[in-house]
């Protein structure tokens, strides 16, 4: 039970630790919903070399990390770990319409969720797998 917990706080501080050794433009700053954004409703930093993109979000009910290799302006591909209730390790495929840094973006998610021990709400039923839409917006 307090393993989620545990990885909260190491995707908390791997996202304050490499945010402080790049400057501020080189942020992308998004908001949106998904795996990708943590679930529900999240804020998403990345960090874009060349054809690499990291990034880290913080949501409602919990954080992700991920990474994504750029095979073009408009698309990517990648993998994401999301840690809410249940762990969510995905692989994924984004469209930028406009670009990487501005405007609206799309995601879709293949994911698993592994089976967990845990008492009443945390209690699953074996692993599950998923598909999900991310969806946000840059700023």
């Amino acid at each position: 039970m307090h393993r989620p917990i545990l990885q909260l706080r190491f995707i908390f501080l791997f996202a304050v630790f490499s945010s402080c050794v790049v400057k501020a433009s080189e942020l992308n700053h998004n908001l949106g919903t998904g795996l990708q954004y943590s679930g529900l409703i999240g804020y998403q930093i990345s960090l874009q070399k060349e054809q690499h993109l990291l990034r880290g979000a913080v949501g409602l009910i919990g954080a992700s990390a991920g990474y994504d290799y750029l095979l073009n302006s408009n698309w990517s591909i990648g993998a994401t770990y999301t840690a809410t209730i249940r762990s969510v390790y995905s692989l994924n495929i984004n469209y930028y319409p406009q670009s990487l840094t501005d405007g609206f973006r799309v995601g879709l998610d293949l994911g698993h969720m592994p089976d967990t021990d845990g008492d009443g709400f945390f209690s699953t039923d074996g692993a599950k797998n998923v598909i999900w839409l991310s969806a946000g917006c840059a700023f």
